[in-house]
C-alpha cells in the first residue's frame, strides 16, 4: 500500500478509535452528539457510527425526544462483541480479570502466591483462561483482543524488601520475556507497568473519569502509581514516568524513598498488625505521601491525587482525611491543593487496567499510531 493510502487508512482507523472511546465515556450518544464532541464532520460521524453498527461494536440504544426534528437514535458499546484478559503479576500476588468490550468486568480471580516465575505465571493465566472462555457465548470468543499484562518494569529489583533470591530476579530481567509470553498465550500479549494500568483502570472505568490530569498513587505490598496528563498515560521517555516507589522523601540526616514509607510490607505485624502498629505507619506513610504530592502538583498543577490500593475503603478515608489536614497545614500559602479522591477500583485497579490495554491500543486514540505531525481528517 503507498504512504498516502496507509495514511488515510491510519486516519480511518483513529476516527474509528475516537467514535468508542467517546460513545464509552459518555455511555451512550447520538451521531450528532458524536460530530459535535470529536469535531468530525457530521457525513463522517454517520459513516463511521453506521460501519461500527454493521461490525457489532455499537448498538442502538434507544431514542432521545425533545427538541426539533426527528428523535436521536442513541449508540452505546456492544459489550458482547468482545473479550480481553488482563492481568496483574506482582511480587506477592497473581490477579486475572476478564472484560467485555465494553469494559465491564466478567469475571476475576486473585491468588496470593510468592514471588512468581515467568513459567508459573503464564500456567496461571493459561488455567484462568480455559476456565473462562467456556462461559461466554460464541460472539464473545471470536471477539477476543487479547491480554494485558500490567506489572513493575524492575519487579526484581529491592530484591531485599521484596525477600527474592537474584535468580528469581534474574528470569524477568531476561531480554525474551516478552516473546516467551507471546508464544505461550498464542495470542496478542501487551505490557504496561502496573502503576500506569492502575491510573488507566482510574481514567477509563474509575474515578479519574472526566478528569485530565492527575496523579495515581496505588497503596500495596510495595507503593506505587501513575500519571495521567491531558487525558493520557505520561510514560516518559523509559515508560517510568510516575514511579513512586523511587521518590526521595526526607529523613532525619538524609533523603529515603517511598517505597520504604508508604508500602505495607513495612507495616510491623503485616495487614493483622496491632492498631498501634497501623497507627504508627498511617503516620509514617501519610507525612511521606504529603511530601510527594505537593513536590508533584508543585510541578504538575494536576486536577486531583487519586489514592487507591489494597486498602479497606475505610483505610483509604483515613488516610485522605490525613493527608489533606497535614497539606493544609504545611503547604505554602501559594501552593493550590488538588482534589484528593479515592479510587473506584480498589486493589483490582492494575490487572482491569490491564485488560483495558487491548481495547486501549485497538480502539482509543492514540497519536503515536499517526504520522508524525499529521492532523486527523474531519471528513475521513
Amino acid at each position: 500500500m503507498n504512504k498516502r493510502g496507509s495514511n488515510a487508512v491510519g486516519v480511518r482507523r483513529y476516527n474509528e478509535r475516537l467514535i468508542l472511546a467517546t460513545v464509552r465515556r459518555l455511555n451512550g450518544a447520538s451521531k450528532a452528539d458524536l460530530s459535535r464532541i470529536t469535531g468530525l464532520s457530521p457525513q463522517a460521524a454517520v459513516r463511521i457510527v453506521e460501519s461500527l453498527a454493521e461490525e457489532g461494536r455499537l448498538v442502538k440504544a434507544g431514542k432521545r425526544t425533545g427538541g426539533i426534528g426527528q428523535p436521536s437514535i442513541i449508540y452505546r458499546i456492544n459489550g458482547d462483541s468482545g473479550c480481553t484478559i488482563g492481568v496483574e503479576i506482582g511480587r506477592d500476588r497473581l490477579v486475572c480479570t476478564m472484560l467485555d468490550f465494553d469494559g465491564r468486568i466478567i469475571t476475576s480471580e486473585s491468588t496470593n502466591t510468592p514471588f512468581p516465575s515467568p513459567a508459573s505465571a503464564v500456567e496461571h493465566i493459561k488455567s484462568f483462561t480455559r476456565q473462562s472462555m467456556p462461559e461466554l457465548h460464541q460472539e464473545q470468543r471470536n471477539g477476543f483482543l487479547g491480554y494485558g499484562v500490567a506489572m513493575p518494569w524492575f519487579i526484581g529489583e529491592w530484591r531485599e524488601e521484596a525477600g527474592i533470591a537474584s535468580q528469581q530476579a534474574a528470569a524477568w530481567a531476561d531480554p525474551g520475556l516478552e516473546a516467551f509470553f507471546q508464544h505461550e498465550l498464542n495470542d496478542t500479549v501487551i505490557f504496561e507497568n502496573d502503576g500506569n494500568a492502575g491510573a488507566l483502570a482510574e481514567l477509563m472505568s474509575g474515578t479519574g473519569a472526566g478528569l485530565t490530569n492527575f496523579l495515581y498513587i496505588h497503596i500495596g505490598n510495595f507503593v506505587g502509581g501513575g500519571l495521567i496528563l491531558n487525558g493520557e498515560i505520561k510514560r516518559g521517555k523509559n515508560g517510568n514516568a510516575g514511579a513512586l516507589a523511587s521518590m526521595p522523601v526526607p529523613k532525619v540526616g538524609g533523603i529515603d524513598f517511598l517505597l520504604h514509607s508508604a508500602s505495607l510490607y513495612n507495616l510491623p505485624g503485616g495487614t493483622d498488625g496491632s492498631q498501634a502498629a497501623w497507627d504508627g505507619w498511617m503516620a509514617r506513610c501519610t507525612d511521606a505521601l504529603v511530601f510527594t504530592i505537593i513536590g508533584a502538583n508543585s510541578l504538575l498543577d494536576l486536577d486531583a491525587v487519586v489514592i487507591g490500593g489494597t486498602l479497606s475503603n475505610e483505610r483509604l478515608t483515613t488516610m485522605q482525611a490525613l493527608i489533606h489536614d497535614k497539606i493544609r497545614h504545611v503547604a505554602p500559602e501559594d501552593f493550590f491543593c488538588p482534589e484528593l479522591r479515592i479510587g473506584q477500583n480498589c486493589g483490582n485497579a492494575p490487572a482491569i487496567g490491564a485488560a483495558l490495554l487491548p481495547l486501549f491500543s485497538t480502539y482509543t486514540p492514540n497519536l503515536v499510531s499517526l504520522q508524525k505531525g499529521h492532523t486527523p481528517s474531519t471528513s475521513a
